[in-house]
Formats: C-alpha cells, sequence, structure tokens
C-alpha cells in the first residue's frame, strides 16, 4: 500500500463567531474560496476541538495535538516553547517564561501589553538587557527575541520552579502583579521573588536605555517593561518521526513565530523561516507556498505551513484584515496546490484554534477544517466557513484523533489489532 505526502496548512486563530460589523457573518464567510473550490468541492469538511468541548486552547497545546501528543497529560508550560523557537538552547532545570515587552506608567500600572506591537528595536533592546542583566541571586538570565513585541527569558541555577504565577496580568490599566508561589515548595519561593526582581531591574534599565528616549522624541510608547507568563519547564516528547504506530521518515515545519518553531523543533521537524516570513499580518505568505512546495518535492511525507497574521488581526479586533490575510493564505494554498501531485497527496487547512474578533482571544468553539485525499468523501462545498463546517461528513474531532485521520488517508498508521 502506498504511503502518501501530507500537506497541511493552518492558519493561526482562523475560527470566529458572527461579526456584526460583518453584518453577523464570519471572516470566513466573507473571505473569496475561489483559488481553492474546484479542491474544496472534492474533500471533506468539519470541526475540530483541539483539546476538548468547552476547553480554550493555546497555540502550543492545540499543536501539540495536531501532531498526535495529548496535551492534557504532556504540558510543560508555554515557555519552553516560545524559548526554543527563539533560539535558546534549554538544559535540564531551567525555567522559561513567554514575555511581552510592554510600556507602563507610574506605579506600574500596564498601558499597553505590547508597547504598540511592532517595535523595530526590539532585538537591540534584548541585546542591551543581556548585557546589563547577567544574575540576579545567583540564578543566570536570558533573554530571546521572538516575533513582534514578544520575548522568551530563561532563568538558570539551582533548585528552581515553574510552580509560579504570571505577571502578565493580561489586561491593561491594572498594576503589574507580583509573582507569587504556587506551591509550598522552596524552589517555587525563591523562584518567584527571583522574578519579581527581574521585573524591577529590568523596568529601571529600560527607563534608562537611550532607546526608549529616542521613541518617546517620536511619540511612541517606551518599551519600559517585560511582562511574563506560562512559566514552564524542558521536557522531551517522542519525536514524530519516531513514533510507535505512525510511518513518517522526515517531517518539515515552515514558520516564523517561535513558539510554533519551538513545539515543531521539539517534536521532530526540520524547521524552516523563508525569507519574507515574519510571523505577523506583514509575513510573504507566497515564500512560504514556494518553500512549501520545494520541501514536498524534495520528498518530505509531511509538510506543514504555519500562517500567524489571522490569528495577530483577531487579537487586534480587526475583522476585514482577518478576512484578507484569510484570502492571502488561500492563494497561497492554491499556489501550493498547482504544484503536487494530488492523486499521491492528503491536503488538511484549519485552523489551530478559534479567535473571534469581537473578544480577541482564544475561546473554546470548535475549528472548521478541510481535508482532501484520494478516495475521501467529498462533500460538494465550495468554500469553508462555521456554519459549512456544521454540515460536513468529517464530523466533530478531538484532541490527537485528527492527527489519526490524517495519518490513516495517508496509510501511514499501523492497523490496530489483528
Amino acid at each position: 500500500m502506498r504511503e502518501l505526502q501530507v500537506v497541511v496548512v493552518v492558519a493561526d486563530g482562523l475560527g470566529d463567531r458572527p461579526v456584526p460589523e460583518l453584518g453577523m457573518r464570519t471572516p470566513l464567510e466573507l473571505a473569496d474560496f475561489s483559488p481553492v473550490a474546484d479542491l474544496l468541492a472534492r474533500s471533506s469538511v468539519g470541526l475540530w476541538d483541539p483539546i476538548e468541548p468547552g476547553v480554550r486552547p493555546g497555540s502550543d497545546t492545540a499543536h501539540l495535538a495536531l501532531f498526535g501528543v495529548n496535551p492534557v497529560s504532556n504540558y510543560p508550560g508555554r515557555g519552553p516553547f516560545e524559548a526554543l523557537g527563539a533560539g535558546a538552547s534549554l538544559r535540564p532545570g531551567d525555567v522559561a517564561f513567554r514575555g511581552n515587552f510592554a510600556t507602563v506608567g507610574e506605579g506600574m500600572v500596564v498601558v499597553d501589553r505590547r508597547a504598540g506591537r511592532f517595535i523595530p528595536e526590539a532585538k537591540q533592546l534584548v541585546d542591551y538587557l543581556n548585557e546589563r542583566l547577567g544574575t540576579i541571586d545567583g540564578v543566570e538570565v536570558r533573554l530571546y527575541h521572538a516575533t513582534e513585541h514578544r520575548v522568551a527569558v530563561v532563568f538558570r541555577g539551582e533548585n528552581l520552579s515553574d510552580a509560579v504565577s504570571d505577571t502578565d496580568p493580561h489586561v491593561e490599566g491594572v498594576k503589574v502583579p507580583r509573582c507569587v508561589p504556587r506551591s509550598g515548595d522552596p524552589a517555587a519561593v525563591r523562584t518567584a521573588e527571583v522574578v519579581n526582581k527581574f521585573t524591577e531591574v529590568v523596568h529601571k534599565l529600560l527607563e534608562e536605555c537611550p532607546i526608549n528616549a529616542e521613541r518617546r522624541s517620536r511619540g511612541l510608547p517606551p518599551v519600559n517593561a517585560v511582562l511574563l507568563r506560562g512559566a514552564g519547564r524542558m521536557v522531551r516528547y517522542p519525536l514524530i518521526t519516531e513514533r510507535q504506530g505512525i510511518s513518517l521518515a522526515k517531517a518539515a515545519a515552515i514558520s516564523a513565530t517561535a513558539l510554533v518553531k519551538g513545539v515543531c523543533s521539539l517534536l521532530g521537524f526540520e524547521v524552516y523561516t523563508p525569507p519574507g516570513a515574519t510571523g505577523d499580518v506583514r509575513s510573504d505568505l507566497m515564500s512560504k507556498a514556494r518553500e512549501a512546495v520545494d520541501l514536498y518535492r524534495k520528498g518530505y511525507d509531511l509538510v506543514y505551513v504555519h500562517i500567524k497574521g489571522t490569528d495577530s488581526a483577531s487579537h487586534d479586533g480587526n475583522p476585514k484584515l482577518k478576512v484578507e490575510v484569510i484570502e492571502r493564505a488561500l492563494r497561497a494554498l492554491a499556489y501550493v496546490l498547482d504544484r503536487v501531485d494530488l492523486g499521491s497527496t492528503v491536503v488538511a487547512f484549519l485552523g489551530d484554534h478559534t479567535t473571534p474578533v469581537t473578544v480577541r482571544d482564544h475561546t473554546s468553539d470548535p475549528v472548521p477544517v478541510m481535508l482532501y485525499a484520494p478516495g475521501v468523501f467529498p462533500d460538494g462545498f465550495r468554500e469553508l466557513s462555521e456554519r459549512v463546517a456544521r454540515r460536513g461528513s468529517l464530523g466533530r474531532l478531538k484532541n490527537v484523533e485528527l492527527f489519526g485521520v490524517l495519518m490513516d488517508y495517508a496509510r501511514r498508521s499501523e492497523k490496530f489489532g489483528a
């Protein structure tokens, strides 16, 4: 039985809810699907709960489930994924956080959790802090720039714990909260103390930074704080190419988003970031499409393409921009479809989770999925939306079930039983 190649394209935060500004339609319902309508009509559609109904997934947990790892019992916290994707080399015992460059005002009240989101000087600010931070109470601290306003922060030293709270309040207009231990473990108490000193020292250093003086002179918000969340410790997962019962010799992931690059790297993907891929709404999606075709032609069993802009538009509450990014993603998908052998390829297009523009955050709503494979039952739809997906023959899958279905259609999974 001949094995098929697999191409998976994920538009981050793709799912949505009816938007008043769009006449109670969703961005997917307004998007032009004509570039891929013919293949859609030959595909099955349905819904996917990345974790399970009623559970709001993160991008990291959703990606674990997408690639066959149940995150409910295998989740270390988001920090290590972000750090790995941003270029950190983690050791056992390291505690890693996701971080935001932010703007705070008097009394450490959060004015902007993202300091304007697009921070051209972000890498310079990371270098500035790394040159001056050194150690805090004997704990080595190092920052890594991810994308836009995002950073990863790694704490390395003796007796550290990830059982500590966030310093990111996740809302604006409130004071930066102190990090507190989530257990009575002395290591958690020590880690919380170090994190709080980190917050104070970083604020002082950034307030003194010439870059912020220059930003203020241009009327831009100062980047004068780092907000931390998602503490975690390094874990190891079975590589996707060594998974029991699954036949995959080599897999490639295309992304510019540190978190996704970190997850994929940890799972054994070869990770590529082509020229022009920026991990935001400005990303060159056709560059990603060309990279996908190149890797497909090189014989990769699984080629994964991640598109972040849909989620960025959702978090910013911008439905028209989300429609625009979806349509760009569909044109990139069409480019790939025109250059692969659909007689020997499984293709999936979906989101990793739902991010409604009216909520500006992840919700537990299931994600629309399009699945094409030779021999799949065609549903005949020439568009994909939340409403259409509810009528599809793929049904409603959850957690690792979607990965199992993909591998079965690709003839890459072993039979269960005699």
